[in-house]
């Protein structure tokens, strides 16, 4: 028996003196992890502030009205836009939501990712803009009731004060909705 423990005392000094050397003997990087590039975002700053949209939709009687506040983050990779949507005769309380936004440098891309109060959420990418346009794409996104697919968003940049917007969504039944939102800077 003596043996016996003799032997497994063995054998686990061996082995812990294996890991310590295996631990040893194992290279620690010590350089910090890279910080990735901040974004150009100037092409937004004209955002910065507050706006009033009137946004009209083919399928309600009449427009809605939605205030967008845009700030820059401290650290400077996002532009941020908090929303509130007011209500109307279909719309029963204030909806709230935010956008964030960047730009992916390595993939050559805008990137928005909006959540809501509703737990809504959606990620759309956009390739840089071709003159005053820029044109969102949804990648992912809530699955809303009786909405079968959503056409992209086409943003216009009118002037520093003037911007719109244009999109479509297609019911479940085939029937194609218009939205256009303008808005002004206060």
């Amino acid at each position: 028996m003596k043996a016996r423990h003799f032997f497994g005392t063995l054998v686990l000094l061996l082995l812990a003196s294996g890991v310590s050397a295996l631990a040893a003997g194992t290279t620690v990087e010590g350089t910090p992890v890279p910080a990735r590039p901040k974004p150009d975002l100037s092409t937004m700053n004209f955002l910065v502030g507050t706006w009033t949209c009137s946004d009209l939709s083919s399928r309600r009687p009449g427009p809605f009205t939605i205030t967008e506040v845009y700030s820059m983050d401290p650290g400077g990779y996002w532009l941020i836009r908090d929303d509130t949507t007011h209500t109307a005769s279909w719309i029963p309380r204030e909806l709230k939501s935010e956008s964030r936004y960047t730009y992916d440098g390595s993939a050559k891309r805008w990137v928005r990712i909006s959540t809501g109060d509703n737990g809504t959420y959606a990620v759309a990418t956009a390739p840089n803009a071709v003159g005053n346009k820029k044109t969102y794409t949804y990648v992912l996104q809530t699955k809303a009731p009786g909405i079968a697919s959503y056409a992209p968003e086409v943003y216009v940049k009118e002037s520093d004060t003037k911007k719109t917007m244009t999109t479509s969504f297609t019911e479940t039944g085939g029937r194609v909705v218009t939205v256009k939102e303008t808005c002004t800077k206060s």
